[in-house]
């Protein structure tokens, strides 16, 4: 996923003093934020491989939707230089996500 630039990204000083369901633009706090939520999803897809089980897929499911919400909500604290880069990250998740179905 697109997602290895947003790890790396810092703020920059145009950014949006706005507080984004909890996270600040401008204290940079939503690299953190979105590591967390990554770690997460990718923690729960690792599980799932390695026991496919119906409460492993939801988990990954779940954790994959946390990650997309966390993609839209941090996306006005992206640079503008890096505008494509997430919403192209956003479109991955989102694409990832229809993949998973569990029964």
């Amino acid at each position: 996923m697109a997602i290895a630039f947003l790890i790396t990204i810092s703020c920059s000083s145009d950014d949006s003093e706005n507080d984004i369901s909890g996270v600040n633009c401008q204290e940079g706090t939503w690299n953190e934020w979105i590591e967390n939520e990554f770690n997460a999803y990718y923690s729960a897809l690792s599980a799932y491989s390695q026991d496919p089980t119906p409460s492993n897929c939801a988990a990954v499911e779940s954790t994959a939707y946390d990650y997309l919400e966390a993609l839209r909500d941090i996306a006005d604290c992206v640079p503008t230089v890096n505008q494509a880069e997430i919403n192209q990250a956003i479109d991955d998740a989102e694409k990832e996500i229809d993949t998973y179905v569990c029964d």
